[in-house]
């Protein structure tokens, strides 16, 4: 009777591995903005695995979106201004779940004064342009009346912007971490989404595995959820697992980063309003229970 016990044990243990074999695994794509390290944590602690997920971490919100468009990934990491701007996405992508708002940790830095751009007969504007930063850079040209003749845009990821040696009068659509690095190095803050916030909400959304089911999702969601609570409760183990993420980026300098965020655990009647405002489908949207 224990062998045939023992058999049946060991062959449910097969069947359930069995099954959890067959369970596919899907990837979403994710930039190096602050907002979503939460995801490069729970994919440290082994979650997304767990929950059938593979991060794919991208130089750019614009790489974010090629790779959805190429279907090299299911889901992807946005704002609401990559999906809206690109219709033929719009048609696939779906938002699953709220991550953050950026108050503040989206900024537009310069090398000299804003007195001195109003003078200068062209500016060099250098931004991610198929993405929020344009978004951004718009408020801000609309908010100090500069001349759309008067900006020079320069399509380029962040990872290249930091590595540059800008002599001109320069404008930088960026944001954290690469804000940090940037103010490091002489440059500094005009305008942010906290400054230009009764222009522009700017708000991080998880879009798009429009095939996948809300309940398939809610696992990712609440590894997603479980990481952002091991940041607020311990703030220097979470950044000891994801420093490797954000190279260069002291313990004191990502507390104050984070700052900058408002992570949206719960959402308010005013964030979902906001997204039916814009015509989104809302069938898969996730709540917090």
């Amino acid at each position: 009777m224990k062998t045939i016990l023992v058999l049946l044990t060991l062959l449910f243990a097969l069947l359930f591995q069995g099954c959890e074999a067959d369970q596919p695994y899907h990837t979403i794509a994710a930039n190096r903005w602050i907002g979503y390290l939460p995801f490069a944590y729970a994919n440290e602690m082994g979650w997304l695995q767990k929950d059938h997920f593979i991060l794919k971490w991208t130089n750019s919100l614009s790489e974010s979106k090629t790779l959805f468009e190429l279907g090299l990934c299911q889901g992807f990491c946005a704002t609401q201004y990559e999906v809206l701007s690109a219709p033929h996405i719009k048609t696939k992508a779906l938002p699953y779940f709220f991550i953050d708002q950026s108050l503040g940790a989206d900024q537009i830095l310069s090398n000299t004064s804003l007195q001195k751009l109003k003078k200068s007969p062209l500016i060099e504007v250098y931004l991610e342009l198929s993405s929020v930063n344009k978004a951004l850079l718009d408020s801000f040209i609309k908010r100090y009346h500069f001349k759309n003749d008067e900006i020079h845009l320069n399509d380029t990821t962040q990872d290249n912007i930091v590595q540059m040696k800008c002599t001109k009068p320069t404008l930088i659509v960026t944001y954290e971490p690469y804000a940090t690095l940037l103010r490091q190095q002489g440059f500094f803050v005009v305008a942010s989404s906290k400054t230009l916030n009764s222009v522009i909400r700017v708000y991080d959304l998880f879009f798009a595995l429009s095939t996948l089911p809300p309940q398939k999702v809610r696992p990712l969601y609440e590894s997603f959820l479980k990481g952002v609570r091991e940041l607020q409760e311990r703030p220097r183990y979470f950044y000891e697992i994801i420093k490797d993420y954000i190279p260069h980026i002291s313990y004191e300098k990502f507390r104050q980063q984070i700052k900058g965020i408002r992570w949206i655990e719960k959402p308010t009647a005013s964030d979902i309003d906001y997204l039916k405002a814009q015509g989104f489908d809302l069938s898969h949207l996730l709540t917090h229970r």
